[in-house]
């Protein structure tokens, strides 16, 4: 991801975020920027440009707008901006009408789930990031065949799949769980009918390279579904900066494309969007090795890309 953000999903953020700031202290719009990249600076410990730098352009557009509906003013003795009692009155109004739910991620995934009811019985399924197996147990008792992977990259996922095991019955088939990067893994013949994604994907290092591996380990036709915090106010009021670490709705359309995906089509889930793509038949396969394999010919459709964590559950998230 680029690391000046922009876009609808960004600015709904900001509309509430500085209207806060503000009502603190004034701030010129530059203080603004600096301070948003300050207060999200945990967000580096996932990857280095995670922190959030918003657009100058995008922070200008937010003030003008915000002060065209009286809500922020320019105070022109000291140059910085500051809040106005309607102001005041409409960031408690915002905050109030964004009410998350204990049941969220369990919603967002039943919808999920449901995309795949006409799916074969049998169906091969990849679970990237599967942390203790949230979504993979879940289709496994739906027929598919599941395989769950995680890095274990972060303190909360080292035990992860030991846990994830736990729950597989002796005779269940179905199901298996192995500790392995997205970007290392070799695509079974024919590929995967399907890949998902639960909270996966916002706390990968490099998302681009692991959407590249994960569109190469798909059949042609072949279906990737994420489940992902929502990128705006109302995923900001549940989960914090946290949220801001995902892909927006308007990032997901433009990222897709470019490596090889179409059909998309997303879908809130109060604070959480899930995103359905499918894989392009007539897009070229990349010609690139993942970090650490050597390529031989009869394997070169089977081990591309660099390498990259796909981890599961954030600590945040837990909320099952």
């Amino acid at each position: 991801m680029t690391r000046d953000r922009c876009g609808p999903s960004i600015r709904e953020f900001l509309s509430y975020y500085v209207l806060m700031l503000l009502a603190a202290k004034g701030r010129t719009m530059s203080e603004l920027v600096a301070e948003i990249e300050a207060r999200s600076a945990e967000n580096r410990s996932y990857r280095s440009n995670g922190a959030l730098r918003v657009n100058s352009r995008e922070m200008e557009g937010a003030i003008y707008s915000l002060a065209d509906r009286g809500w922020v003013r320019l105070r022109p003795r000291v140059a910085s901006w500051g809040i106005t009692q309607a102001g005041r009155r409409a960031h408690r109004e915002m905050k109030e009408r964004f009410r998350g739910g204990s049941d969220s991620k369990q919603r967002a995934a039943s919808k999920l789930i449901a995309r795949l009811k006409e799916a074969p019985r049998g169906s091969k399924v990849l679970d990237v990031g599967t942390g203790e197996g949230f979504l993979a147990h879940r289709l496994a008792k739906r027929g598919f065949r599941v395989l769950g992977i995680d890095s274990g990259a972060f303190g909360y996922s080292e035990d992860s799949i030991e846990k994830a095991r736990q729950g597989v019955g002796p005779d269940n088939g179905r199901l298996e769980f192995r500790k392995a990067e997205v970007t290392r893994l070799g695509r079974p013949p024919g590929g995967f009918d399907f890949v998902v994604a639960s909270q996966a994907v916002h706390c990968m290092k490099n998302q681009r390279e692991c959407l590249r591996a994960i569109h190469r380990l798909l059949k042609p036709g072949g279906r990737f579904l994420c489940l992902d915090f929502l990128v705006g106010l109302e995923g900001f009021l549940a989960h914090g900066f946290h949220c801001l670490l995902a892909i927006s709705r308007e990032e997901w359309g433009e990222l897709l494309p470019a490596v090889g995906f179409g059909d998309i089509h997303t879908q809130k889930v109060r604070d959480y969007l899930i995103v359905d793509t499918r894989k392009c038949r007539d897009h070229p396969e990349p010609s690139y090795t993942p970090a650490g394999m050597s390529r031989r010919p009869a394997e070169a459709g089977a081990t591309r890309d660099q390498e990259c964590d796909a981890g599961g559950d954030s600590p945040t998230a837990r909320r099952e």
